[in-house]
């Protein structure tokens, strides 16, 4: 995995003033945390439709944005960004989403959802490069179709990797989809059990706060990356049901792409070739019952 390049990010979940300090090492931090409570349970489908819009935080750098909520039986995560070479960069760089019970910022005692893979933990990508070599010798653009695998990291008692068939269910409960929304803008949204992120502690949760990091992998270098401007006009697509989702549901979301290749419209943005690393501070809302 490649050193970070760009400052973590430590924001407040869902902070009404969004205040910020500068510490030494260049990394932003926020003070004040404020949960929101999530009054229904959110649908897992690969949409933003019910979120709460515009997200309330954002990454310039990554042009992503982002926002959590919980209940009192799931963290609900959701990211997203319409910039096409971003969205190149998570489906074909891969990305993963790690949540730590004890507040800190690192993967020691987190639990961890990996998709996409990248493609050196992709298995379903090393068999399909073996079997079509020149299509992939060609370095055509990876698509969410393409991406049938992912992983679970920490929620078993060993604390082994477990991997599935992108559709599958698994027993920590988790539930995950990415999709394009009918505005060609690409949705991460996951739901993780409580239960499974504070093994063998039962409800009411620790009221402490836990950090949520998203990791978003670097390009491979010999990647081709979309122009976002100018270029052939295409489509893209974004499937769901056995190809984008955990658990139930289905979808298929279009989206307005442009020609890969590198020259012609806005330069490749630099961060697309380094691993991003957002970790967010959150503490667990409370119902008005409790």
């Amino acid at each position: 995995m490649q050193p970070l390049k760009i400052p973590a990010i430590v924001l407040p979940l869902f902070f009404t003033a969004c205040s910020s300090s500068r510490n030494a090492t260049g990394s932003s931090a926020a003070e004040g945390p404020v949960s929101q409570w999530q009054s229904r349970p959110l649908d897992i489908d690969g949409s933003d439709r019910d979120w709460a819009n515009p997200l309330p935080y954002n990454v310039k750098a990554e042009r992503v944005s982002y926002s959590i909520s919980n209940d009192d039986q799931n963290l609900y995560v959701l990211l997203s960004t319409a910039d096409r070479q971003e969205q190149q960069k998570i489906i074909q760089g891969g990305m993963s989403v790690w949540v730590n019970p004890k507040g800190e910022e690192n993967k020691g005692d987190a639990v961890g959802i990996g998709y996409p893979q990248d493609e050196h933990s992709d298995p379903d990508r090393k068999l399909m490069e073996e079997a079509q070599p020149q299509r992939y010798q060609a370095k055509q653009p990876v698509t969410l179709e393409q991406k049938k695998t992912y992983s679970l990291y920490g929620f078993s008692r060993d604390s082994s990797i477990q991997s599935y068939t992108y559709g599958d269910t698994n027993v920590a409960g988790v539930r995950m989809q990415m999709d394009f929304n009918n505005d060609g803008v690409l949705i991460y949204e996951a739901a993780i059990p409580l239960q499974a992120i504070y093994s063998g502690v039962t409800p009411p949760y620790p009221a402490h706060h836990l950090t949520v990091g998203i990791f978003i992998e670097p390009l491979p270098a010999t990647a081709r990356i979309p122009r976002d401007g100018g270029g052939t006009s295409g489509l893209s697509f974004g499937l769901g049901g056995g190809m984008g989702t955990f658990g139930s549901g289905a979808g298929m979301g279009i989206g307005l792409g442009h020609e890969f290749g590198i020259g012609g419209g806005r330069k490749p943005n630099k961060t697309l070739f380094d691993e991003a690393q957002i970790w967010q501070v959150v503490q667990l809302a409370r119902s008005a019952a409790h």
